[in-house]
């Protein structure tokens, strides 16, 4: 029972990793621009 639970998440993780490549391959200037919002507020908070 618990390696049938163990598998199923596994193949979740693996689904959403592989969705998730996917996604970015359509949409690289989205990603591009969520991580430069992340990186700028990561540098507001450096610099206060």
């Amino acid at each position: 029972m618990l390696k049938r639970i163990v598998l199923v998440i596994f193949i979740l993780l693996v689904l959403l990793a592989i969705s998730g490549f996917l996604y970015m391959q359509k949409h690289p200037l989205e990603g591009k621009k969520s991580a430069d919002k992340a990186s700028d507020s990561l540098r507001n908070m450096m610099t206060r």
